[in-house]
């Protein structure tokens, strides 16, 4: 779960019920999988509550003349109603009337329109009249439904759409509402570099303060390959992004989603990012490793802090020295997951005392199950980190 795609399926919802996100903030805590699926249901429920009135409606414009039905849409039904009704039209016919209908009004019921249905409608569209209707929506500023539409046209209608959004910030407002992250993919392939590259400088802009958790979402909804190519593109932007990147993260706790973009970089990326001077002052490294513990992140931390440098790591060993004993468990079983034991003992020895006792407690349950090769491997890491506290089972 990632606090961005949380915030992103609130505002949808929101949007539906007609309710403002405060009012769904009880909400933050579900997966944004489940908020989307419970979304869907909302729709389904709304279209349900009114589908024997709307199927008799369909029937009448089914019924009547084309010419009629457009002069209706046109000067007598509301949008809502208008997608209502085309719900139990066939594609076919809904295509005869929508391409007599305007822009502006196409974008109107588009808001309404059930996601299924746009999909199949779209087909039917020439790109002139996609872009004219994704000119009225960036006019609104309407990028939820924009978004929305860009899950479902192929990759050179898109491009087509992306060279009308002149803003970097309003592509960024687009991908943040998208509603397949596989298609965000697409949509920074289609992007030439330049533009791309003008989005990360968003993030030294303080008056673009607003959109740069839509940055870090793009950053952390992409595909691994392409989320480290686009993090080390950050990263030769150089310290003054990186450092704004790592400030907005931590204003708006954002580390679960951004500690996986950082474990996704390249060697030399990750060297750099991990031993910049402000991933170790302490309310940092205390919020990325709350955030790698609240977040079964452990795996993608170690990643992370095998590439830190002594001040770093002896920052994360003492806040890994703060957390309950429940966090040493994780570690452990990250470290067996990752083959990270190296950079595990060296966090442990920088440890109290105490702390290493429980540390070396929660080991002695795993070497019991070990190999005999792998069990004098880590117990050779044991004496060369210096990690022997006597053990009262």
């Amino acid at each position: 779960m990632t606090r961005l795609a949380v915030h992103a399926e609130i505002i949808k919802l929101a949007r539906i019920l007609s309710v403002s996100e405060q009012q769904l903030a009880f909400l933050q805590s579900i997966a944004p999988e489940s908020l989307r699926q419970f979304r869907f249901a909302i729709i389904e429920l709304l279209q349900d509550q009114q589908k024997a009135r709307f199927r008799h409606l369909a029937i009448w414009v089914n019924w009547l003349p084309n010419w009629l039905n457009v002069f209706m849409v046109k000067r007598f039904l509301d949008p809502l109603i208008v997608a209502q009704i085309a719900v139990h039209l066939s594609t076919e016919n809904l295509y005869r009337i929508a391409k007599k209908l305007s822009a502006d009004t196409l974008a109107e019921i588009s808001v309404h329109l059930d996601p299924r249905l746009a999909r199949e409608l779209l087909v039917y569209l020439t790109t002139h009249q996609i872009i004219e209707i994704a000119q009225v929506l960036l006019q609104k500023r309407d990028f939820v439904t924009m978004g929305r539409f860009v899950s479902m046209l192929s990759d050179e209608v898109v491009q087509d759409v992306a060279q009308i959004v002149e803003q970097e910030s309003d592509l960024l407002e687009i991908a943040f509402y998208i509603e397949s992250r596989e298609r965000i993919d697409h949509l920074v392939h289609v992007i030439p570099k330049a533009r791309i590259e003008k989005a990360l400088l968003i993030i030294c802009d303080p008056t673009q303060r607003l959109v740069w958790p839509k940055l870090l979402a793009l950053m952390s909804h992409i595909g691994y390959e392409l989320k480290q190519e686009l993090g080390d593109l950050a990263v030769q932007q150089g310290e003054t992004v990186i450092n704004a990147i790592i400030q907005a993260a931590q204003e708006d706790q954002l580390w679960e989603d951004m500690l996986p973009v950082v474990a996704g970089l390249s060697a030399q990326a990750q060297h750099y990012v991990a031993n910049l001077p402000a991933l170790r002052q302490v309310d940092i490294i205390q919020s990325i490793v709350a955030a790698a513990d609240h977040c079964h992140l452990w795996t993608d931390m170690l990643v992370v802090v095998n590439y830190m440098q002594d001040e770093a790591r002896q920052g994360v060993a003492i806040a890994i020295a703060q957390i309950d004993e429940q966090v040493l468990h994780h570690i452990a079983y990250a470290s067996l997951l990752r083959s990270q034991w190296e950079v595990t003992f060296d966090i442990v020895g920088r440890m109290p005392i105490d702390k290493q006792r429980q540390c070396r407690k929660i080991l002695n349950v795993y070497m019991r199950q070990l190999d005999a090769e792998t069990y004098q491997y880590l117990d050779g890491l044991l004496d060369h980190y210096q990690i022997d506290v006597p053990v009262v089972d």
